[in-house]
Formats: structure tokens, C-alpha cells, sequence
């Protein structure tokens, strides 16, 4: 089955777009002491459309001024990027003197959870956003992956399970937690170190990157470091589990053709799960794209979060096969869609 045209609705309305790119303005939400959201807005230029609130990936979040977010607000929706209070960007913007939070407390992804419906609250309240679509990216979808109250979340190359992103990562803990039955009483606590120093040094130079690229404050390397192994150690072993997934929610998920096989293919045998147990179960796969896919392609990802948006893509099941530069797309729905996503999985 062919659906033409539905990009159309995202051309033509740029070709109307008589505004430029609309205000960027930087906020700190502040929700404990030492614990900031630092986040970007873009207000939206018609009322009757959302605010897309775009979750962070494991680096950074996404930029307001990036191609395909710009190319969403022209059309007059509301844009929002996070950063997560555990990453560079908001530990940089803790007042001087103060310990980040994390410093003190153990994180868990249902903490970085409750920053997202934070952040969510407050744009309701100061900036009176009436209607939030979340938007996660890689990591932020373990995050995503139990968020409540929303009636559409959207995920992209969504992080499944931690052993399909990082294959290796995952053989290393399950041999020090295999060593530790023979050290059943210093095991755990050895096997902790290790892995605290693995995340230390694999975050040394990506945190060096960011302060260089956003000059943000050195003198919070250590925190920013702190913030990164935060990060890795709430995410040991998930696995997305779709019991845990609020039923009231619709999902649509983002992958990328050319993506990691082995997280591919962790994606599509989710979907295929949800295809089972949710009626409206959504995809799409954007072809002759890497991980990144808002980066990778653009005018694709935004041109996907705008058609659910502007052709109202409701009550559907399946998965659409989109190729950038082209307004058509194939979609597969019922046995159809399960069996291209069988054969596309033969091929990973």
C-alpha cells in the first residue's frame, strides 16, 4: 500500500511560511537544590498546535537551531530541547559553590523521569503550553519508556535495551557479576569500582568536547563526569518492558534503516511485541539514515512528527517505510507490516 502526498502537507505549508525562524530563549528551571533543567523554547506561533519537547540523547540535547526543529517551528509549533540536570549543560549553570544533586543522591531512570514531567509542569504553568508531545531520542527513550499522562509520546532510534546499544558493556558486567560469587561479601563493591572507573575515562573526553564546543564552566569537569556515569549506572541492564508502558499513551516510534544492527533489530522485535498488545501500534523507518536520524535527515524526521500532527494519523497500525526526498511513503499494516518487519530483521 502506497501513501502519497502526506509529506505534501509539510512542503506546501513551507512554501506559506512568512515568518523567520521565531525567538530562541534559554531558561534554568531550578526543582531541588543543586538540581536545574537547562532548556531551550521556541514558542509556539500558532496556539492551536503543541509544543514538541524534544528529550536529550546520552551527550547532549538537541539544539533549537537544528535543521529539523527550525523547520517545525516555522510551521508554528512550540519547540522545547532539554538537557537532563546530570548533563554538562545544566551542571555548568549550578550557581558557584553549590553540589550538584546527584553528588548525594542515588539516581535511577524514574528520577531523570520526574525531570521531564517537571519541566512539562512548569511549561504549562509559566509558559502556558496547553499541548506537549515528548520526543526522545536514543537514550532518552528508556526514560520515555515510562512516562505517564501524555496522551502521544514519540520515540526515535529508541534505546530498547542497553545490551543492544553497547553489546560490550554488557559482556563486562555480566562477567564481574559473574566473578562475584566468589566473593560473595567484597564482590559487589569491587565490581562497582570497576565499572565506575570504565564510565569515568569513557566520559573524560566527551565531557572535554562539550565544555570546548558550549565554553562551559571547567572547574565542573568532575561534576560533568559525575553526571555521565549518573547516567550509565541508572541504565545498566534495561530492557524496555511494555508492561511498564501507561496503555493510555500512544507510541510512535522513529528508526533509522541504517542503524546499529543489533539495535535494529532490539527495535523492530519491540514493535512487533507492541503490534501484539496495542491496537494502534506506529512506525516508521526512514531509509539512508545512521542513528541520528534528525540530523541524518531532517526534513524526514521533522516531515514524520508533522504528519501526526498535520494529516491527524490516528487509529493506524503498522509501520511506514519512508525515503527522504520523496513525498511518498509504503505502508505495511496487519500480517503485511509483520511480515516485512520479519524479513527485514533476517537481513540484520
Amino acid at each position: 500500500m502506497k501513501i502519497k502526498h502526506l509529506f505534501g502537507i509539510l512542503l506546501v505549508t513551507l512554501s506559506f511560511s512568512i515568518e523567520a525562524f521565531a525567538k530562541i530563549e534559554t531558561f534554568n528551571l531550578t526543582i531541588d537544590t543543586g538540581r536545574l533543567i537547562s532548556f531551550e523554547i521556541v514558542r509556539a506561533q500558532n496556539s492551536k498546535l503543541p509544543t514538541f519537547l524534544f528529550l536529550p540523547g546520552v551527550n547532549r540535547g538537541l539544539l533549537a537551531s537544528d535543521e529539523a526543529l527550525e523547520t517545525l517551528s516555522s510551521l508554528g509549533y512550540g519547540i522545547v530541547t532539554m538537557n537532563f540536570s546530570t548533563q554538562p549543560i545544566s551542571v555548568s549553570a549550578l550557581p558557584k559553590g553549590v553540589k550538584p544533586h546527584f553528588r548525594n543522591n542515588i539516581y535511577k531512570l524514574d528520577d531523570l523521569n520526574t525531570e521531564v514531567h517537571a519541566l512539562s509542569n512548569e511549561l504549562k504553568k509559566s509558559f502556558n503550553v496547553k499541548t506537549i508531545i515528548p520526543v526522545s531520542i536514543s537514550f532518552s527513550s528508556a526514560v520515555s519508556s515510562t512516562l505517564k499522562n501524555f496522551p502521544l509520546i514519540v520515540d526515535a532510534v529508541p534505546m530498547t535495551s542497553s545490551a543492544a546499544v553497547n553489546p560490550e558493556l554488557e559482556a563486562y558486567i555480566t562477567y564481574l557479576k559473574s566473578a562475584e560469587i566468589f566473593n560473595p561479601i567484597f564482590g559487589p563493591g569491587i565490581s562497582r569500582t570497576l565499572l565506575d572507573q570504565a564510565y569515568a575515562q569513557k566520559w573524560g573526553g566527551q565531557v572535554d568536547a562539550i565544555v570546548d564546543e558550549f565554553e562551559l564552566n571547567k572547574e565542573r569537569r568532575s561534576d560533568m563526569i559525575e553526571g555521565y556515569s549518573v547516567f550509565s549506572r541508572a541504565s545498566e541492564r534495561f530492557v524496555w518492558d511494555l508492561k511498564n508502558t501507561a496503555p493510555e499513551t500512544r507510541r510512535v516510534f522513529i528508526f533509522a534503516k541504517n542503524d546499529s544492527p543489533t539495535l535494529l533489530k532490539d527495535q523492530l522485535e519491540l514493535f512487533l511485541k507492541a503490534m501484539d498488545s496495542t491496537p494502534n501500534a506506529l512506525a516508521f523507518i526512514v531509509n539512508n539514515s545512521g542513528h541520528v536520524v534528525s540530523s541524518d535527515q531532517p526534513a524526514a524526521y521533522a516531515g514524520i512528527l508533522n504528519s501526526l500532527v498535520a494529516a491527524n494519523l490516528k487509529n493506524i497500525s503498522g509501520i511506514f517505510e519512508v525515503n527522504p526526498g520523496s513525498d511518498k511513503m509504503k505502508f505495511f499494516t496487519g500480517a503485511e507490516a509483520k511480515k516485512y518487519i520479519k524479513n527485514l530483521i533476517n537481513t540484520l
